[in-house]
């Protein structure tokens, strides 16, 4: 080994959690999760969220390597042309326009909240999570002590679908399958122009 090289630093898989447990979707979001009876016990109220996180973490990890071990694809994050064109074309003002393309091709985050507020009427649960991804789930400390394990659980999923909600929903359009990948383009790039000069 010459001076300066250094060696590649070893991939360490993530923890499996015995307290805290996450099912994934085709989308990559948590449909399941499971907290043990001790979990509370093991962890200080402001450790509640990372625990969660790090099953998350350790849930990716098991859905990749299921996609290695299977030789699977995992599922496109992002439609092609054909699928998104219709939903373009239905956008009436540039602004529109502009933001469903960026829902669609962008990494927008979403930022969804329980049910329940603290005193200081702050929601009690925060979600953040982009199209395919869980970033972070945050809680006041109080509510979390206070309410069952199932329950803020339960709270954690509903967000989640809150985000799935959100999310783009395609249309299909049969006259726009008769035009080459070429007109298509041309058709968004003129819908595009022609909103942007109404704008003007």
């Amino acid at each position: 080994m010459t001076t300066g090289d250094r060696p590649a630093a070893a991939f360490a898989p993530p923890t499996k959690s015995a307290l805290v447990r996450v099912e994934l979707g085709a989308d990559r979001l948590p449909t399941r999760i499971e907290l043990s009876r001790n979990w509370k016990n093991a962890f200080e109220p402001p450790e509640y969220g990372r625990s969660i996180m790090d099953a998350y973490e350790y849930a990716l990890y098991e859905y990749a390597a299921h996609l290695v071990a299977t030789n699977s694809r995992p599922r496109k994050v992002r439609p092609d042309l054909r699928e998104a064109a219709p939903l373009l074309l239905q956008q009436r003002t540039y602004e529109d326009y502009n933001a469903t393309y960026a829902r669609i091709y962008g990494v927008a985050t979403y930022t969804m909240h329980g049910p329940d507020l603290t005193e200081y009427d702050e929601p009690t649960l925060t979600v953040r999570a982009t199209a395919h991804r869980l970033q972070s789930v945050t809680m006041d400390f109080a509510w979390a002590v206070r309410t069952e394990s199932n329950v803020i659980a339960q709270d954690i999923l509903d967000c989640c679908d809150k985000v799935r909600a959100a999310l783009p929903r395609f249309v299909h359009d049969v006259y726009l399958d008769r035009e080459s990948d070429e007109q298509l383009m041309a058709r968004l790039v003129r819908h595009e122009h022609h909103l942007l000069r109404n704008e003007i």
